[in-house]
């Protein structure tokens, strides 16, 4: 069995590499696959995540911590492992650090929701939250749009800063800037939460100041979490999600069926690629994304890095 590192994952395989394999694995598929929900085990604010899937010649499975703490103590929020199996034999043939895939697949599900759903002419994008999920959404904004102005709020302003350093170093054509909250919601385009909040992180806007945007959720994914204001779940023309057990697994998806009535009809990523879903009138629109992850797009994305480094 190979193991590959996070540090050379990143070298090998890029975002956009990662949103055409997510992409084409919907286009292309044949083949059922077996994805079951993800096995949830919480203590106390933190969570383990075990997330099995079959498809092809592969069985994956990734088993994830999540500890929100970990940013007091200027660690990662999200630590694993990810391995992948010969689905006939079940030999293990490739053994990976599951940070650099999680952060790789969600940020090419948000990229996705933007690609589809986002005005084309989409310019501003803003960052809530500055860690791993935040850097991914950078990168898959960037792949999704010509993004020219990115906005970025952190509950601490270092970090916020600290990204906008890495950012300009990395994106030089892209000017960063460090704003408040709304002073970012009312400039951005494309709005991305990657928090773990309990308590929306939005403000209290006028209706209007929220038309032609697209809201890429991310952050929550337990039913204790909830990212997106009751105002925009509850006003927003369209929400779509990455796959349906967003609708129960996630608090903003939670409060969105309270708070609406046509929850049921809700588009997922599947139906938005193979359909070729582009909204219409989008500049009038309120569009809503809801992430939670499926174990599926983990092995579509192990799988892709599997045979880039071996084919």
């Amino acid at each position: 069995m190979e193991v590959i590192t996070a540090e050379a994952i990143k070298k090998k395989f890029s975002m956009k590499e990662t949103m055409e394999a997510i992409e084409g694995f919907y286009n292309d598929k044949q083949e059922d696959y077996i994805s079951p929900d993800r096995m949830h085990i919480e203590d106390g604010s933190n969570t383990a995540l075990l997330m099995p899937a079959f498809y092809g010649n592969y069985y994956a499975t990734k088993l994830v911590g999540v500890a929100p703490s970990n940013t007091r103590l200027n660690k990662d929020t999200i630590h694993g492992l990810m391995i992948l199996y010969n689905r006939e034999t079940m030999e293990p043939l490739f053994l990976c650090d599951a940070t650099a895939i999680t952060s790789l697949r969600t940020g090419a599900l948000g990229g996705l929701g933007m690609k589809y759903l986002a005005k084309e002419d989409a310019k501003t994008l803003g960052i809530i939250g500055t860690g791993t999920q935040g850097w991914s959404h950078l990168q898959s904004g960037l792949a999704a749009r010509d993004i020219k102005d990115v906005y970025i709020f952190n509950r601490t302003a270092e970090k916020a800063h600290n990204f906008k350093k890495r950012a300009e170093a990395a994106f030089p054509s892209v000017t960063f800037h460090v704003t408040s909250v709304e002073e970012l919601v009312k400039k951005s385009d494309i709005v991305v939460t990657t928090t773990t909040s309990t308590h929306p992180v939005f403000p209290e806007l006028d209706s209007s100041e929220w038309k032609g945007k697209l809201i890429v959720g991310v952050g929550s994914f337990r039913p204790d979490m909830q990212e997106i204001s009751d105002q925009v779940l509850r006003e927003a023309d369209d929400i779509f999600v990455d796959a349906a057990s967003a609708l129960h697994e996630s608090g903003d998806m939670l409060r969105a069926k309270d708070l609406r009535t046509n929850m049921d009809n809700t588009w997922d990523l599947e139906k938005i690629i193979q359909e070729n879903h582009r909204p219409a009138d989008v500049h009038d629109k309120t569009m809503v994304f809801k992430s939670v992850g499926a174990s599926i797009f983990d092995l579509v994305t192990v799988k892709a890095i599997y045979e880039t480094f071996y084919s």
